[in-house]
């Protein structure tokens, strides 16, 4: 018998299901009248898990473990790989890992049912060997360097490490050529015994289905399950104030700059949190759109050409906001943001613009429920800590001017950030660290 519980939302004439059985994780299906289906199976680890219970031990995980094992479970006992299996049924398939999560997706417009038994059951059948963990090894430490030698890359890397001393976003979610390397069969066992259970995967299907359709589709899935605590806590970091500007040298035909904040947590109940984030998306779209004043300054004085690329994350221990972009005079940009926050906390955002920023942002995320992928995507972010996209766009109306204001205040500091900077050098790439 399976629970099936109907999360109605009919102020967008939204709905979706909830599916409890035992045996399969939590299905969430999202019916779509639509020629094509998605499937999404979440698994609760990342770059950010350092280590797991097992038993009365806590054992380590090398960095980089979680991606290993998203690349190694494509691998079949017999040899065949399951990209390609779900390839000739017609699925385009695929897989990533973030700080929080790994995912195995797949798109297909026939034989959907057949998919996602091949996706969950090479998922619940891992087979690491001495000499294929050696192999991909060779694949992932190419990955790595790629990564490395990115000028981009290598820039919002030590920007965030520079706002946290501890907490594991500090890592590269590949690993590092010595981690990559330390990996063997059996570690990768061990930290798939202790995530890979039905206890940690959610299961996200989208397309023109109905409950019973998925659960006969899991009918002769099996998948394993696992007692007892085995999840330890990510290091929790405020953040940390960097004096310095500091200063990269790559091979580069113009400065590149990152600008970084860290915002200290605070510890609510899910829906401040959500409502929290939606009025930093505000003011932050305030600050760096590119219909915004700053961006329009920064152009007509020829520091900028490029809009600004800014986001936002806010995960178990890190909240940052992250703008970067290219400038021939990138300390002159960060002077310039640094100002106009100051402004904006003494002024604060008028209610004609916070209107209008409201409804672009609400208009933004009502307009992606049309979107089966993007939906489905946004349902994996909100795990586990977030409510349901359709109650994260219902929380706009209680967002008020004073309130985006007092986030505003309470969050940004033009003390609290830093700047690094990737400057054009040719000849030695020596990287270098200067005074503000």
């Amino acid at each position: 018998m399976a629970d099936v519980i109907l999360h109605d939302h009919p102020e967008f004439r939204e709905r979706y299901y909830e599916i409890r059985r035992e045996g399969p994780p939590v299905i969430y299906l999202i019916p779509k009248k639509r020629a094509t289906f998605y499937a999404v199976l979440r698994v609760g680890i990342g770059s950010y898990d350092r280590s797991y219970r097992d038993g009365e031990k806590i054992r380590p995980i090398l960095a980089g473990t979680a991606h290993f094992l998203e690349h190694k479970l494509f691998a079949n006992p017999d040899g065949s790989d399951a990209m390609e299996r779900l390839s000739d049924l017609g699925a385009d398939a695929n897989a990533y890992t973030t700080g929080t999560s790994t995912c195995y997706l797949f798109n297909c417009r026939e034989n959907f049912g057949e998919s996602l038994k091949e996706l969950l059951t090479f998922v619940s059948e891992p087979y690491f060997t001495r000499e294929n963990v050696e192999m991909e090894k060779k694949i992932i430490l190419q990955e790595a360097a790629m990564y490395g030698d990115s000028p981009s890359s290598r820039l919002f890397v030590a920007s965030i490490r520079r706002l946290y001393r501890d907490h594991p976003i500090r890592d590269e979610i590949v690993g590092t050529p010595a981690s990559i390397r330390a990996i063997t069969p059996s570690r990768l066992y061990g930290v798939y015994r202790a995530f890979y259970h039905t206890g940690n995967m959610q299961l996200f299907v989208a397309g023109d289905l109905t409950p019973e359709d998925v659960l006969t589709s899991l009918s002769d899935v099996s998948m394993p399950s696992r007692e007892g605590e085995f999840r330890v806590a990510p290091v929790a970091e405020s953040g940390r104030v960097c004096k310095t500007v500091r200063t990269f040298r790559r091979r580069v035909s113009k400065p590149l700059f990152n600008v970084a904040t860290a915002f200290p947590e605070r510890y609510e109940d899910t829906q401040d949190r959500q409502r929290r984030m939606l009025a930093l998306g505000i003011v932050s779209a305030h600050l760096f759109s590119d219909s915004g004043t700053l961006y329009g300054e920064l152009k007509d004085k020829g520091l900028v050409t490029n809009p600004l690329r800014w986001m936002t994350e806010w995960n178990p221990g890190v909240c940052f906001l992250s703008v970067s972009g290219e400038s021939s005079e990138p300390r002159k940009v960060y002077e310039l943001i640094r100002e106009r926050i100051r402004s904006l906390i003494d002024n604060g955002i008028s209610d004609e613009d916070f209107s209008r920023l409201c409804r672009a942002h609400y208009a933004e995320n009502v307009s992606s429920f049309d979107d089966a992928e993007e939906l489905v995507g946004a349902f994996c972010d909100a795990m586990p800590d977030w409510e349901d996209p359709y109650v994260e766009a219902s929380l706009f109306e209680t967002l008020s001017t004073d309130y985006v204001n007092g986030v505003l205040r309470e969050l940004f500091s033009p003390d609290r950030l830093n700047l690094t900077v990737v400057m054009p050098d040719s000849e030695n790439q020596n990287e270098t660290e200067d005074e503000e």
